[in-house]
């Protein structure tokens, strides 16, 4: 039961935190383009980030196939991971969001097997006791 507890709040608290930053890239692309160049990244990158953060989410919730919900588990991997070098390279503050969000990715993604019906390779079953 505790496995599927934080399963479920690690994932529905990252997911949550993805669809608002693409909220915010769809209702104020100006903004979300200036905070791409603050840190360095260019802005067109913006818009494929929309697609991008929605497929991911998708694949992570629906889960089917399995092997993309690990393709999108190591996406956010990579993201946060930028994102937070970024955010400390450039001076911009934010690289706490990444820090707080890496651990909810890494969370989900560890006790995944232990909360869903179908595993996935590769997990290890840390979680497993407590299913």
């Amino acid at each position: 039961m505790v496995s599927k507890i934080v399963y479920w709040v690690a994932t529905i608290g990252f997911c949550a935190v993805y669809a608002l930053s693409v909220f915010t890239y769809v209702s104020d692309p100006a903004g979300a383009a200036a905070g791409y160049d603050a840190v360095g990244y260019p802005t067109y990158l913006v818009q494929m980030m929309i697609v991008v953060k929605l497929a991911g989410i998708a694949a992570v919730l629906v889960r089917r196939p399995v092997w993309l919900a690990q393709l999108a588990y190591a996406g956010f991997f990579y993201h946060l991971i930028l994102a937070f070098s970024a955010h400390i390279a450039s001076g911009v503050p934010g690289f706490e969001v990444a820090i707080v969000l890496f651990v909810l990715v890494v969370l989900s993604w560890l006790s995944q097997n232990a909360a869903r019906s179908t595993p996935a390779a590769y997990v290890p079953d840390w979680f497993e006791r407590w299913r």
